[in-house]
């Protein structure tokens, strides 16, 4: 997840072309991604807070996942499900995105469901739901990369065109 905040950040820099595919993919990491990325990191930053080496309570996990996680990340899976790429193949690879974003999503509410319950098998199948989320969100981002290589697009961090 914290990859994602330096990886979504990003200055995509490319040759002039024709290329429909490669007009998309700088329009979806230039244009789009930016539109959400701020909701996604708040929601993930406010949950990483809570959690791991975080955790301090079933209450406080409950209360900020119910209050601040959810909120973001419904309106991140929102604005995201939005976000319709003109191409193929572009859009092919955006469904992934929203796919594990819905996932990591209902694995969130599963969460509070686990603490509503004190349910230690429901608690395993949302922390599994999550795992899984997240490679779906790996996976997407290998993809991203991947078409970014394949159409000639490089990156450049905000940070290093200071």
């Amino acid at each position: 997840m914290k990859n994602l905040k330096s990886f979504i950040f990003i200055l995509a820099l490319v040759a002039c072309s024709s290329d429909q595919v490669q007009k998309d993919l700088l329009n979806y990491i230039n244009t789009e991604l930016p539109k959400v990325s701020a909701l996604e990191r708040e929601a993930i930053a406010a949950y990483e807070s809570i959690s791991g080496d975080n955790y301090t309570s079933d209450s406080i996990m409950y209360y900020t996942i119910k209050q601040t996680v959810l909120p973001k990340y419904e309106e991140f899976s929102t604005k995201l499900t939005a976000i319709h790429p003109a191409t193929e193949e572009i859009n092919t690879m955006h469904a992934e995105y929203v796919k594990a974003a819905g996932d990591q999503m209902e694995a969130f509410k599963l969460i509070c469901l686990a603490i509503e319950k004190q349910d230690a098998e429901v608690i395993r199948q949302a922390n599994n739901d999550l795992d899984q989320a997240r490679n779906l969100i790996a996976l997407w981002k290998k993809d991203l990369d991947e078409k970014c290589k394949k159409h000639g697009i490089t990156f450049e961090k905000e940070s290093d065109k200071k």
